[in-house]
This record gives C-alpha cells, sequence and structure tokens, in this order.
C-alpha cells in the first residue's frame, strides 16, 4: 500500500476521509477514520480496482471492483448526496423507503428494494439486489452489518459526515461518494459552489440586526432524549444561521442522553424546536412527547 500516496483529493473542511492514489495507476484507496461516535484511532480502507489492476499484496481493507453502479444506500443522507452529483440512479436498495422524500426514488420504488434496518436486515433482498457496495454508517461502533456482508462477499464503505464539526464538512463527503461512481471531478465541481453560497447566507446572517432565538433539538427516543454535541456540525448550523443551541453542556464528540424532565425544561425555555422526526404538526409532537402538551 506504500505507493498509494498520491493525495488526489485533500477535503478542505471534513476530517473523516482522504483519497489518494499512484503514479501510473488508475486504482484509487479512499481512507476513512473514526466513523462512528467514540470511535479512537479506527481507520477503515476502500480500494477501488480500475484497469484491470490488481489489489495490493496483504491489503486488508474492502475492495470494489470498478465503479459502482449499484448502490445499497443505509441512509437518506448517502441519497442526498448521490442525487447532488447526478448518480441517484445508481441506488438500489434503501433502509426504510416510506421515510425517503427523494423525488427519484418514490417514483422507482417499486423497483428499489427496502432491506429493512439494521438488526433487522433481509439479506436475501440485498444480495438479489446484486449491489456493488454497501453504505453503511455506525452509531456507537461498528455497523451490525460487517460480518454478514463479508460473509456474503458484498463490499461495503462506511460513510461518516454526520460525525464532521462543520455543515460544510458534511457536505464534503460527496466527493467521496462521486469517487465510488467514477465522477470525482463532477462531485468536485458540485461541491465547491457549495461553501460560495454557504459563506454569502452566513454573512447575510451576521450582518443582520436580527434576535439570536434559542434552538432546542430531537424527539424523545425511549426514555431518553439524546442531544448532540455543541461541537457538532448541526450546532455549528444553528450558529451560522444566527441561533443560538440551548443545550451547552455536551462538549464531547458524541450525542449524549438527557432525562425527559430536563428536555422538558429546556424545550420551555426555547425559541425554536428543530429536527422533530416525522412530526408535520404541532398535534404530532404532543402525540410523540404528550407529557409536553401544556
Amino acid at each position: 500500500m506504500n505507493d498509494f500516496n498520491l493525495l488526489l483529493y485533500a477535503p478542505e473542511y471534513a476530517s473523516g476521509f482522504d483519497i489518494k492514489g499512484a503514479g501510473g495507476k488508475e486504482s484509487v484507496l479512499i481512507t476513512v477514520r473514526n466513523p462512528w461516535q467514540g470511535a479512537d484511532s479506527v481507520t477503515t480502507w476502500l480500494f477501488i480496482v480500475r484497469n484491470g489492476e490488481e489489489v495490493p499484496e496483504g491489503f486488508a481493507g474492502q475492495v470494489l471492483k470498478g465503479d459502482a453502479k449499484r448502490i445499497v444506500a443505509m441512509s437518506s443522507t448517502h441519497i442526498a448526496m448521490l442525487d447532488a452529483i447526478g448518480e441517484v440512479r445508481c441506488i438500489t436498495g434503501v433502509s426504510g423507503i416510506d421515510y425517503i422524500s427523494n423525488p427519484d426514488i418514490q417514483a422507482r420504488r417499486d423497483s428499489i428494494g427496502d432491506v429493512g434496518y439494521e438488526g433487522n436486515i433481509n439479506y436475501e433482498l440485498l444480495l438479489s439486489l446484486d449491489p456493488d457496495l454497501v453504505l453503511l454508517y455506525g452509531v456507537n461502533g461498528a455497523s451490525a452489518m460487517e460480518s454478514k456482508l463479508e460473509e456474503l462477499d458484498i463490499p461495503f464503505m462506511y460513510v461518516g459526515d454526520y460525525l464532521e464539526e462543520s455543515p460544510l464538512g458534511k457536505a464534503e463527503w460527496m466527493v467521496v461518494l462521486s469517487e465510488v461512481t467514477g465522477k470525482r471531478e463532477k462531485g468536485e465541481k458540485a461541491f465547491a459552489a457549495i461553501p460560495v453560497r454557504y459563506n454569502a447566507l452566513k454573512k447575510k446572517v451576521a450582518d443582520s440586526t436580527l434576535g439570536t432565538p434559542s434552538v432546542m433539538l430531537n424527539v424523545p427516543y425511549g426514555d431518553s432524549w439524546f442531544m448532540p454535541s455543541t461541537q457538532s456540525y448541526v450546532a455549528r448550523l444553528i450558529t451560522d444561521a444566527g441561533g443560538r443551541y440551548i443545550y451547552q453542556k455536551n462538549t464531547g464528540n458524541a450525542s449524549i442522553p438527557i432525562d425527559l424532565e430536563e428536555a422538558y425544561l429546556l424545550a420551555s425555555d426555547a425559541d425554536m424546536w428543530l429536527n422533530v422526526g416525522m412530526a408535520n404538526s404541532l398535534d404530532d409532537l404532543k402525540a410523540s412527547c404528550p407529557k409536553f402538551t401544556d
């Protein structure tokens, strides 16, 4: 692997990946670092074989033979990034199709396989989709799908976009997905326009005379309410949009649970409430958070 030290793409905003090549080679090596919450010194690799080249001797990571034409995306964010680079048609399988709003996916829902959720994956269906690559994400550890995918000889890659501290770092992961589909130049061009628009909006907010609303996030999960870190991309997004993230106790690198009583007090003091799951109205919120009806 020592030959693959030529940096083909160095992220400007993201910290979780890089893309390298080797002199005279068309194959590339994607390195993904710390792809789940709390990960420390965890590194995964995807080697993309091109032009009939050999996989380096002793390589222990995942191997994708050629560009991915058939992709199973386990997160809706993967779909959004592929859509942004014009490659959403590569998606042949998803997780939770009823909760995906992408028009192309919904238009093709009869031909797209819904493989289910981690812990209850329909591997028979997944195998029948004949994917070139499965896009995974980890929450508090490695995906439970890893061992079965290895057994089925289906390559996978972790996408750690949600762990980035910058909204622009999160968006920059579209370049990784453009690489696996053989469209990196297209992905770089699509991403390059995003910081320009984002920073223009950020400046517009900073120059305004509006107030600074406090912002509550999320809804309960069981008996807990998970609140992201102040260092997360969503907290940065709130700040850049002129708001103030209401929960300042979590300064780590992972979301943490708080009890419903503390969440109630935070929500009572908040000016805005975002990331409310599938709720589309106050009545929906009352149904998911009955203790908050007053």
